[in-house]
């Protein structure tokens, strides 16, 4: 993920999953950072979303609040 478009494609792919408070993506270091309720959603579900639209090599955190 490094241009706009992408940025914003996974940006509205995960605020779009109901649980989901916050994303910030860092393009720079190809990062994405995700705030959800776990009551709600989990990791596993973001990655699989993720993964659908054609993302790979996507890392579960290791803590995830």
């Amino acid at each position: 993920m490094i241009c706009r478009y992408c940025k914003d494609t996974v940006t509205r792919l995960i605020i779009s999953i109901n649980g989901v408070t916050s994303v910030n993506i860092n393009a720079p270091e190809r990062t994405v950072n995700v705030i959800y309720d776990s009551r709600v959603t989990d990791a596993h579900a973001i990655r699989m979303t993720l993964l659908k639209a054609g993302y790979k090599n996507i890392r579960e955190p290791i803590n995830a609040f």
